[in-house]
Formats: structure tokens, C-alpha cells, sequence
């Protein structure tokens, strides 16, 4: 059953109870409630997608169809030289990210699209040439000036097509590699494929011409310099001439003339010491020999004479001679004696030979000495020369080394200059093509799949987040556990929307007894001709409406069980929150028990009790409570549920009415039919807007609150609750009317039609019940 109610009567405790400290939990989302939200606002949800798809459709009818076309440039800095050189005038640059997208920046460049520009003609393309459009005249008004002003028709048409192409290309660097595509589009596929061409063409050629200018710039400043620096080699040169020739510093083979003879006389006067010292040596051993009485036939110069070797061999073939004849004929013989001659004579020989040598050794060694002292002097002399031209020599030197840091610098400058001249006449690009533009088989553009899924996937996006909003944003009560949660009491069921088909359906049985009812007739409606929704809890029982019936009546009598309860005020926030028709069938549910009930119509400004069921009665509450007819009299019984009904007369003066609610009359009126009747149920005027029903509530035994499902706004539903704070230990609870339990799946699954399908649903259908 649609109800909540606990086995107890429902109390408001005097002091909140305190609930044990929970930690804090990160926020949780719940799927299923997304879910449900997005179930109930589907429109919300899908409107703008459909909206965006519209337009996205729209776009697509009208927007201009683009091919694009892609070339693709290798960035190549290790690209050869064809000439030879340590270094170009324009080094090739290097291979940081920097130096990469700087070429990049350079191949979208206004001097590169110029070039395409002039030369594919585009200037006179109708593509590239501006289109007018609808804002044209606003822009010329907020515009300072244009950009032709100061510039010729050619110039301008020039930049206004460059800056089309600008729009049309994309110039993008594949990740960290060295390869630039450079895609073009346009409206035509062999257009699109030419232009692309063009432009790595023109970067070449971009390259080429800077690396040409640069080389040219440099050519012709080392010619300059260089006839600079011939002018100081020449110069530095004579001057190192002129400066020998008047400092006497001639020069012959590498060296001055004066370093040169010293040179000599030094290696010359070594030899004579050494000479000498041979000479004395030979002299001195002489004198020894002399001194000491020895043999001077012992010494060097006489052992190695030939002619001394001569003699003596002579000398001793003699003496053997004289031996062998002395041996023979005697000592005394003649022939002796002249051998002994002979022999003599050889010694004198060799005497006055070593005795000439003897003489020749001092006289080598005096001729040795002197030719030292000679060399010695000479040496001396040049010695003196060299050092008075010390100075000079200093001089020299110096402008040796300016004449030869000129030569240098001049040769270097030459031969950088050859270099640079034979790169002039030939320079290549730091980049080639990889892949050349073809001609595009596919548009590009517009991208219709693409921008019709973002259109949708924006649309669906965007109206999601709508529906979140406005569900948040929606505080109209739509659960009975929202109502429990702001009003701080049971909710005891949820009535269903009666369709109105069935409404229609039902209100056409009343036809036939239409014609046998008197107009002018004080007394209750015939059944048939009573509104439907005011019987259908009984005329259908096996509704849920009748269901949600039986559990107030439920919570009614648990209460009735356990505490005295004679006066049930039907009630509701606002006015056309269904508080009629929840009086009315609970009132006949209860007397279809046995219950002696009574139902009073206690709207005196809007008795819409009495307009259903009695619209023309002649007594009713006010001419009871003032005594003007007795109260037997002014209540009507429905013979059909035995439920008496006192009505309500309308009443025009108004002020009338909050006096007399606040009268001890109606308590007196009350009071005499709690003696009477077991339960009185009392249909109240809204809460929010006329103080009638508040007056009502103190004296009320309980209190139900009526509220229309997804139309009572939960702070009304709090300022009610609040107005009746100081009865607020009456109030039985909340009873939600008019649910469509086909939406309240998306609220609440357990208590809508889906979940209730098995035990056989009613009519469900859109439709109104008061």
C-alpha cells in the first residue's frame, strides 16, 4: 500500500534528539539518481542537442566545401655544400626545437606568401579576392582605416590575398622530427595541391636568395679588406727594407751579414784553440824528453815520420850486417870497418832528422798561437759592431713581426675570399621535399560527421546540464520522503491523477439522471451527478487512488486507537492542492466503516465541498454557528455511505467570516457534534494565504496537510508547517494528491506505476483532479 505509517501515533518530541558525530565522507554520486533526472527532463536534455544539430545542419547547407592538400619539407641542417670550404658565409643552422619552429614561423611568412602570391597570380583568384559582406558597413565605421590607405591598388589587393592565404594554410611540425607539412585549402583540389607546392617552392628559394645575399654582402666586404690589407703588407714591408738598409742589417740566408761572420770567426778561433793545444802538447812532451835525457825518437811526431821509419829499418839491416861480417873476418876487418861506417852515418841520419822535427813542433806551436790571438782580435772587433746595432736589431724584429702579422692576415682574407666568391655562384637549400601535394580526392571541410557529433555530443552536454540545474534548481515536492524531510512528519500516501478520459468516461453515467433532477432541489447531488472524483474511492476500490484512501484512513484509526480523536482538519498549503477531494473520500471511507462521520465544509470563502455535492443548499456551518437553524436541519445525509455533510452558504461580507472563525461559536458548533458523531472531518481553507484555516487548526484533534504533487514548492510547504507550529503536535502527517505514478518512476521506482504493475494499475493517464 502507498503509505507510511508506523505502528504508533506519530509525536513531536520536545527536544531534538542528538545523533551520534559521524566522520566526514567524500561526496558521493549516485548514478541511478543522474539517471532518473535525465529520464524525467529528457526534453530539457535533448532540445539542445537538437537545436546545435539544427544549426549544425543549417552550417553544413551553406558552408563553403575546402580541399586540402599537404606538402611535406624535411628541415635538413646536415645538407652538403657542393663547394668545398671549412665554413659557409650563412652556416647552416643548427637542430633545436628553437631553430625548427623558427623555420616553421618563416615558411607562413608574409615574404613567402608574397612570392606564391605574385606568382600563381591569386591577387586576380576570386577565392583570394575578399568577399563583401552584411557587416562590411558596421566594420568600416568602428575601423580607424584600412589597410590600402597610403598603399597602391596593387599592393592592397597584394595584402588582401596574403592574408586570405594566411587563413587557408596550416603550417604544423611533426612532433619533435625535422619534417613541416604545409597544408593548403581551397575550393578547388588542383588548386589546393599547386598552392602548397608553391609555398615549399618559395621557401627554398627564400633560402637560397638569403644564403646568396648574405654571401654577396660578405664577398664584397672581404674585397674591400682585402685591399686594405695589401696596401698595409706592402707598406710594412718597405718599411722593414728601408730600415735595414739604413742600419747596415743586410741579410743572408735568414740571418744579418754581422751575425753570420761572427758566426764564423766563433767556429774558426775553436778550431785554432784547438790547434794549439795540440801544438803545445807536442811541444811540451818535447821539452819533457829533453829534461829528462830520454830518446827523443820516442815521442809521437818521430815515431810516425816515415823518414825516421826509413832510417831505422836502414840503421838495423846495417847492424846485422856488421854483426854477421864482425861473426865472420873479425872485429878488425876491413869490411867491418866500413859497415861500422856505414852505420854511423845512418845514426847521425836519424839524429838530425828528429832534431828537425823538434825544431818543426815549436815552430807549429808558435805559428798555432798566433793564429789564435788573430782570430781572438778579429772576433773581439765584430763583437763591438754587433752589440752598437743591438738597438736596431730590436727595431727590426718588430717591424718584421707587423709585416709578417699583416701577410697573414691578408693571406687569410684572400683565401676566404676565393671561397665566398665560389659559393656565390651556387647555393642550396638547407631543406628538401619529402612528399609533394597531390591533389586531394576528399573535402576537408566542412567535417560533416565531426561537427554533427560535436553538435549533438555539445548539445546533449549543455542540455544535461540544464536538466541537473533545473532539478536542483526545482524545489516542488515529488517524494514522500522529500515531503517527510521538510515538513517533520509521516507522509501517509501518495494519491494518484485520476485521466481525464476516465474522468469524462465516468461523468457520462450521469446523463440519464440529469433529466429526472430538480434544479431548485436543496439536498445532496444524486450520486451520478456528483462530480466523479468525489465518490471514486468507492465507486472504484480496486484503484490505488482508493489504495492511498484506505492508508490515511489506516493512520487515522491507529491514531483514533490510542489517543482521542473526534475533529480531522483536511487542510492544504496553497489553494487547488486537492484538499477537497482527500476530505471528501476519506470522509466516505470512514462511514462506509460504520463510523458515524460528519464532514463539514469549513471553507466559507471557497466551499467547494458544497458546490460538488450540494450547490444549492440553503443552511449550512454559518447560519448554524449564529443560530439561525438548527444543526438536524442544516446537515444532509448520503443515503449511500450514511456520511452527513453540512455544507457551507456562500457569504459576501468577508470580514464576517475570519470573525466568526475565531469566534467561540465554532467551537460551540464543534463541541455539539463531537457528543454526536464519532470522527467530524472538517474540509479547511489553505493555510498559506487566509488565516481560516489556521484558526481551524487550534481547534482541530489532528491535522492532515494536503500537497500537490510536483507543484507545492517545498518552502511553502515549510511556511505551512511553520504557521502551524503551535499545533504543529497535531499535524498526523502529509498526504501527496495528484501523482502521476508514470513520472514518479524517475522520482520514486517503488511507489510509481512500474513497480505497481503486477497488482493491476488504473487508468493512468495526463489529466486534472481537484
Amino acid at each position: 500500500m502507498l503509505q507510511r505509517n508506523s505502528d504508533l501515533p506519530y509525536v513531536i518530541p520536545d527536544e531534538p534528539q542528538s545523533r551520534p558525530a559521524e566522520g566526514w565522507q567524500y561526496p558521493s554520486v549516485d548514478l541511478r539518481e543522474m539517471g532518473r533526472i535525465l529520464r524525467r527532463r529528457y526534453k530539457m536534455a535533448v532540445l539542445p542537442a537538437l537545436a546545435l544539430l539544427g544549426l549544425a545542419v543549417i552550417y553544413l547547407l551553406f558552408a563553403t566545401t575546402l580541399y586540402t592538400a599537404t606538402s611535406t619539407v624535411l628541415v635538413d641542417p646536415r645538407r652538403a655544400n657542393v663547394v668545398e670550404s671549412n665554413q659557409s658565409v650563412l652556416s647552416n643552422f643548427g637542430t633545436d626545437d628553437a631553430t625548427i619552429e623558427s623555420q616553421t614561423l618563416l615558411i607562413q611568412s608574409v615574404a613567402i606568401l608574397v612570392r606564391v602570391v605574385g606568382k600563381l597570380k591569386l591577387t586576380e583568384d576570386a577565392e583570394f579576392r575578399p568577399k563583401p559582406g552584411l557587416l562590411d558597413p558596421i566594420k568600416r565605421l568602428f575601423s580607424s582605416s584600412g589597410p590600402s590607405n597610403g598603399a597602391s591598388p596593387e599592393d592592397a589587393a597584394r595584402a588582401r590575398s596574403v592574408e586570405i592565404l594566411q587563413k587557408r594554410m596550416k603550417v604544423t611540425r611533426q612532433g619533435t622530427t625535422f619534417l613541416v607539412d604545409i597544408a593548403v585549402s581551397s575550393e578547388s583540389p588542383q588548386k589546393a595541391a599547386t598552392i602548397a607546392n608553391a609555398i615549399a617552392d618559395a621557401y627554398f628559394d627564400e633560402q637560397v636568395r638569403a644564403k646568396y645575399d648574405a654571401t654577396r654582402i660578405a664577398a664584397n666586404w672581404l674585397n674591400g679588406q682585402i685591399d686594405e690589407l695589401k696596401s698595409k703588407v706592402v707598406a710594412s714591408e718597405k718599411a722593414v727594407e728601408d730600415y735595414r738598409s739604413a742600419n747596415n742589417l743586410m741579410v743572408s740566408q735568414g740571418v744579418t751579414l754581422n751575425d753570420q761572420q761572427l758566426t764564423d770567426l766563433n767556429n774558426k778561433l775553436i778550431a785554432a784553440r784547438v790547434q794549439t793545444a795540440e801544438a803545445r802538447a807536442k811541444y811540451e812532451q818535447v821539452q819533457d824528453i829533453a829534461k829528462s835525457g830520454g830518446d827523443p825518437g820516442g815521442f809521437n811526431a818521430a815515431i810516425s815520420s816515415e823518414m825516421i821509419t826509413k832510417l831505422r829499418t836502414q840503421y838495423a839491416d846495417i847492424a846485422k850486417n856488421e854483426a854477421d861480417l864482425s861473426s865472420k873476418y873479425g872485429a878488425r876487418h876491413p869490411l867491418v870497418a866500413n859497415v861500422r861506417a856505414q852505420r854511423r852515418d845512418t845514426q847521425r841520419l836519424i839524429n838530425e832528422e828528429i832534431r828537425r822535427i823538434l825544431e818543426s813542433t815549436k815552430h807549429d806551436y808558435d805559428v798555432a798561437r798566433s793564429r789564435e790571438a788573430s782570430l781572438q782580435q778579429s772576433l773581439d772587433q765584430l763583437q763591438g759592431v754587433s752589440t752598437s746595432s743591438g738597438q736596431a736589431q730590436v727595431r727590426l724584429r718588430e717591424l718584421q713581426r707587423e709585416a709578417e702579422a699583416n701577410r697573414t692576415q691578408y693571406e687569410s682574407y684572400l683565401a676566404r675570399s676565393k671561397e665566398t666568391t665560389a659559393q656565390e655562384s651556387l647555393e642550396m637549400p638547407d631543406s628538401r621535399i619529402v612528399t609533394k601535394a597531390s591533389i586531394p580526392i576528399r573535402p576537408s571541410s566542412p567535417k560533416t560527421m565531426l561537427i554533427l557529433g560535436l553538435a549533438a555530443m555539445l548539445g546533449l552536454g549543455a542540455g544535461s546540464v540544464l536538466a541537473f540545474l533545473a532539478d536542483y534548481l526545482d524545489g516542488r515536492v515529488k517524494t514522500l520522503e522529500q515531503a517527510e524531510a521538510i515538513a517533520g512528519v509521516p507522509a501517509l500516501a501518495a494519491v494518484p491523477l485520476i485521466g481525464a478520459r476516465e474522468l469524462a468516461g465516468l461523468a457520462r453515467r450521469g446523463r440519464r439522471e440529469l433529466g429526472r433532477y430538480d434544479p431548485k432541489a436543496t439536498g445532496l447531488l444524486p450520486p451520478a451527478l456528483q462530480p466523479p472524483l468525489t465518490r471514486y474511492a468507492i465507486d472504484e476500490p480496486g484503484t490505488f487512488f482508493a489504495e492511498a484512501i484506505r492508508a490515511v484512513r489506516l493512520a487515522l484509526q491507529r491514531t483514533m486507537r490510542s489517543q482521542p480523536v473526534k475533529v480531522v482538519q483536511v487542510t492544504s498549503a496553497l489553494d487547488s492542492e486537492g484538499k477537497t477531494t482527500l476530505a471528501i473520500n476519506l470522509a466516505q471511507s470512514l462511514a462506509m466503516l460504520g463510523i458515524r462521520t460528519l464532514l463539514i465544509d469549513g471553507d466559507l470563502r471557497n466551499p467547494q465541498v458544497t458546490r460538488a455535492l450540494c450547490p444549492r443548499a440553503d443552511a449550512g456551518l454559518l447560519e448554524v454557528a449564529i443560530g439561525q437553524t438548527a444543526p438536524e436541519r442544516a446537515i444532509l445525509v448520503d443515503p449511500s455511505t450514511g456520511l452527513s455533510i453540512l455544507p457551507s452558504t456562500p457569504i459576501k461580507e468577508v470580514e464576517f467570516i475570519t470573525e466568526l472563525m475565531f469566534s467561540d461559536r465554532i467551537v460551540d458548533v464543534l463541541d455539539y457534534f463531537r457528543h454526536r458523531y464519532e470522527l467530524i472531518v472538517i474540509d479547511s481553507p489553505p493555510l498559506v494565504p487566509l488565516v481560516d484555516g489556521r484558526a481551524l487548526a487550534e481547534l482541530a484533534d489532528r491535522i492532515i496537510l494536503a500537497l500537490a504533487w510536483d507543484q507545492t514548492p517545498g518552502e511553502v510547504l515549510s511556511h505551512a508547517m511553520d504557521l502551524l507550529s503551535p499545533v504543529r503536535d497535531r499535524v498526523m502527517g502529509t498526504v501527496l494528491t495528484r501523482v502521476d505514478l508514470s513520472r514518479l518512476q524517475f522520482y520514486d521506482y517503488y511507489r510509481s506505476s512500474a513497480y505497481l504493475k503486477p497488482y493491476g494499475a488504473a487508468s493512468l493517464h495526463a489529466g486534472a483532479a481537484r
